[in-house]
């Protein structure tokens, strides 16, 4: 899931393009081509299309999962990357929490303030002895008063051209860098951030959900490589229950059909529902053009249940989520349950669903 449209890419990717379009820089050159995983025309996509940057000519995206990867560059090395968000109103106001997100020890010397952090990028080129060592580049950045993202690469020196030319390839790859930029915009990898109080769970490498850290996960039990997730809260008040799975489709158009056909077929199961009939029944189309399905009601043997069904469209893989919050009515007056119910109703809609990796990535 790039996140980015390439056929109809967003405002502020369009200006990055035209800016770079004839970008000459003084290590390498950008011209339009079409790139492997997430990069598409010339742009390259990373976390979701949290950071987005010119695909030089002869470079390669190799994505891994869920926010990480390589990149290989016309010369035949690679860099390692990795993106991430992290919900965290006193970072994101630059206030001296922000130096927690610059925790590597090649920086403890030259970071010593949140001044030092923002708005640039910060780069570690190994001295004597480089040899096994890493170049790293690292940008953080505060975003919209409530996250902050960081974005890291690194480039081993595994031989001894890499070594000679480290300075170099140091500058290279930070003039790249600065050639891209950040989302403007609250991004999918943004709305799974990491906070205090949620952890980013993955699901079969299907869905990412954020859950109460203090919720215990377990695989209840598995069917046909779908694994049945039970999500208990301390209390033991609440039960979320997650399924996730995928399917190939021959074809986007078959693949929307597909879709469409699933979504009536469930809803229809749920109008019919006689032995314990749902009190609402709804569907509403997100942000990113997944369906998600939703019924709620109380059933005869004493538990409230919330059913969310989200469906959604990755290239051409069918990807889905079962998800059901299951309470006894007797907890229904509780005062923490509300704010329980809210959570995941955000959750759900939060969640990010992404296709299977494929053997070429």
């Amino acid at each position: 899931m790039s996140g980015i449209d390439p056929q109809n890419p967003p405002a502020w990717v369009k200006r990055l393009i035209e800016r770079v379009a004839t970008a000459e820089g003084e290590h390498f050159h950008v011209e339009a081509q079409k790139a492997g995983g997430e990069g598409s025309a010339n742009i390259v996509s990373l976390g979701a299309g949290t950071f987005v940057a010119p695909l030089p000519f002869g470079w390669s995206l190799h994505p891994a999962r869920p926010f990480e990867g390589r990149i290989r560059v016309k010369e035949g090395y690679d860099i390692h990357y990795r993106i991430d968000s992290h919900e965290d109103v006193e970072a994101a106001a630059s206030g001296p929490r922000l130096l927690r997100y610059v925790n590597e020890p090649e920086f403890k010397d030259t970071v010593k303030s949140p001044a030092d952090v923002r708005n640039d990028f910060l780069i570690s080129i190994p001295g004597p002895e480089p040899e096994g060592k890493d170049i790293i580049w690292k940008c953080v950045e505060p975003f919209a008063g409530t996250h902050v993202r960081e974005l890291v690469l690194r480039c081993p020196l595994v031989n001894d051209e890499l070594v000679e030319h480290r300075a170099s390839i140091a500058r290279a790859i930070a003039e790249w860098m600065g050639m891209g930029g950040f989302s403007p915009e609250l991004t999918a990898l943004d709305r799974v951030a990491h906070t205090e109080a949620l952890r980013r769970t993955d699901f079969q490498n299907l869905t990412l959900m954020r859950v109460p850290r203090d919720w215990a996960v377990s695989v209840e039990r598995e069917d046909e490589g779908v694994k049945l997730f039970a999500i208990h809260d301390p209390a033991d008040r609440h039960t979320l229950w997650m399924t996730t799975a995928a399917r190939e489709m021959p074809n986007e158009k078959i693949a929307r059909s597909f879709i469409k056909a699933t979504a009536a077929l469930a809803l229809t199961r749920a109008e019919e529902e006689a032995e314990n009939p749902w009190a609402e029944i709804g569907n509403e189309t997100l942000s990113d053009d997944d369906l998600l399905l939703r019924m709620s009601g109380n059933d005869a043997s004493g538990f409230h249940g919330i059913r969310w069904r989200r469906y959604a469209l990755r290239d051409e893989t069918f990807v889905w989520a079962d998800i059901d919050l299951v309470t006894p009515v007797k907890h229904l007056g509780h005062p923490d349950t509300p704010g329980i119910f809210a959570l995941f109703e955000r959750e759900v809609r939060n969640a990010m669903l992404s296709r299977p990796a494929r053997e070429r990535e």
